[in-house]
């Protein structure tokens, strides 16, 4: 009788310390940083596999046991990147991967004034982008995003988008291309009136110039006005950004006044009118300086120095304030922020 109550007692105390060592395993908090710890969970791992790279970047401890607890649950692992914060069990962890919340995303953001150029080539560079455009031409990045029309320059909204390792950049690029869609829209409903665009495509090749032109956000309103100024007239708009947009690779910091002589479908000096198309990608200020410009009389401006302009509304006016900043800085040509060389 008292080997069996001592057996007994064993075996509720082997029972006990079993237990014990399954809730620490599984429910206790691993040494998480601060800051957490990011896991990413590969496509088609298996739950075996899964757990061992969880071992390995010591997110659990009794592998063993954790292993089990996983078979005996038989949930599937959500792969994508999640983020451990401190104070993280085995438990929830796992919790996390096969419900697929608490991911971690990663931030891609797009500078006003940026070029598609300059985009394609920063996401391509980005090693957590799954790359389904890199041997696209821009006419194929277009229709398949649905828009055969248009050039990409200028139809993706500069702004900060949040994504998950293992997005595709045409993922990306479609939530830019639809959210420039959606605040261009806006923009052009609420616009002012009698403005001299023919749509809101030309509003945004507008507003491109624009972006390029103004350093100071609060000059954009004004160069917009300069800009309108000058379409109502048919005026030449003479802004060099243009000319350096269709200079290509050879531009090389520099505008030459032969440059504003070479003929190009987006030099400004020779043609009227808008270019064809935008020449960057306009943030949503510059967008609404387009459609909301400032009324004034000026038709022309030179840059200070400084980032700021001076702005003049005939032509002798203009030659004097270049005269006046050429003796304590270096002047632009006509409108533009270039720095033009003989």
């Amino acid at each position: 009788m008292r080997l069996r109550h001592t057996y007994l007692k064993r075996t509720v105390a082997l029972i006990i310390a079993f237990i014990g060592v399954v809730v620490y395993a599984l429910f206790m908090p691993m040494a998480i940083p601060e800051d957490g710890t990011v896991f990413y969970v590969q496509p088609g791992i298996s739950r075996a596999n899964l757990v061992q790279e969880l071992a390995k970047n010591k997110c659990i401890r009794f592998t063993p046991i954790f292993g089990a607890f996983t078979l005996l649950r038989g949930k599937v692992p959500q792969s994508g990147e999640y983020l451990f914060t401190r104070w993280s069990s085995p438990y929830t962890m796992w919790k996390q991967i096969i419900t697929g919340k608490g991911r971690y995303y990663r931030a891609f953001t797009i500078i006003p004034g940026t070029t598609f150029k300059q985009i394609k080539a920063t996401l391509q560079d980005e090693t957590t982008f799954k790359h389904l455009i890199t041997e696209m031409s821009d006419k194929e990045v277009m229709e398949m995003l649905g828009d055969a029309t248009h050039a990409p320059e200028g139809m993706f909204l500069p702004e900060t988008y949040y994504y998950s390792r293992g997005d595709s950049d045409l993922v990306m690029l479609k939530r830019a291309y639809d959210l420039m869609a959606s605040k261009l829209k806006e923009a052009w409903d609420g616009r002012d009136k009698d403005l001299p665009y023919k749509d809101a495509y030309h509003a945004l090749i507008a507003a491109s110039l624009i972006e390029e032109e103004a350093y100071l956000s609060k000059e954009q309103s004004v160069i917009g006005g300069v800009l309108v100024n000058r379409l109502r007239i048919n005026m030449p708009l003479q802004f060099d950004p243009t000319v350096i947009y269709g200079m290509g690779d050879a531009y090389q910091g520099k505008i030459f006044k032969t440059d504003l002589t070479t003929d190009t479908p987006y030099n400004s000096y020779l043609h009227t009118g808008l270019p064809p198309t935008p020449i960057s990608m306009p943030g949503l200020s510059a967008i609404n300086a387009a459609m909301h410009p400032d009324q004034h009389g000026y038709l022309y401006f030179v840059a200070a120095g400084d980032g700021s302009h001076t702005f003049t509304t005939n032509l002798q006016d203009h030659k004097e304030a270049v005269l006046r900043l050429r003796e304590t800085t270096q002047p632009s040509t006509v409108t533009g922020a270039a720095n033009v060389e003989s």
